[in-house]
């Protein structure tokens, strides 16, 4: 497989069914996703696969945030440089210096066009490939097994 073949890994955190159903159709061409619509359910799929790039909605309907989510993501050596984006509907004046302070790499505001998702997207990854290190670690990228899958959203 070449450079140009590989699909990069997404994992995108929302909770709202029908954003959940809008990401998988926009989306599956050009990426790799699993989504899920919690938390717990990230944790679980980040541990049994590598991801090139978070896409994580920022206020769940829980308690912890898709900030909360993305720090503790960042503390496992494998994750600390993977790039991450936020989604949200909640933009306001100062929004984009926020979530770069709170450790994303971009963001995308709700709602969103295809082509400004799909452009943050491909920036993000390639502004990562490029300050990427050759040592990075990796875990399997291959697809989760259905075992793998139950109780996580697809």
């Amino acid at each position: 497989m070449t450079q140009s073949d590989y699909k990069p890994w997404i994992l995108a955190v929302e909770d709202d069914t029908y954003i959940r159903l809008l990401l998988q159709y926009l989306l599956r061409a050009q990426f790799n996703l699993v989504l899920t619509c919690s938390t717990t359910e990230a944790r679980q799929a980040a541990s049994r696969q590598r991801f090139d790039l978070f896409l994580f909605d920022i206020n769940l309907h829980e308690n912890l945030t898709g900030t909360d989510l993305l720090n503790e993501l960042r503390q496992q050596p494998e994750y600390s440089q993977t790039p991450a984006v936020a989604c949200t509907a909640y933009v306001h004046q100062g929004s984009s210096e926020r979530f770069l302070a709170e450790g994303f790499d971009n963001f995308v505001d709700k709602p969103f066009t295809t082509e400004v998702l799909l452009a943050t997207l491909q920036q993000t990854l390639d502004n990562a490939r490029q300050q990427a290190a050759p040592d990075r670690q990796s875990l399997p990228r291959e697809p989760l097994s259905g075992e793998a899958l139950r109780g996580v959203a697809a």
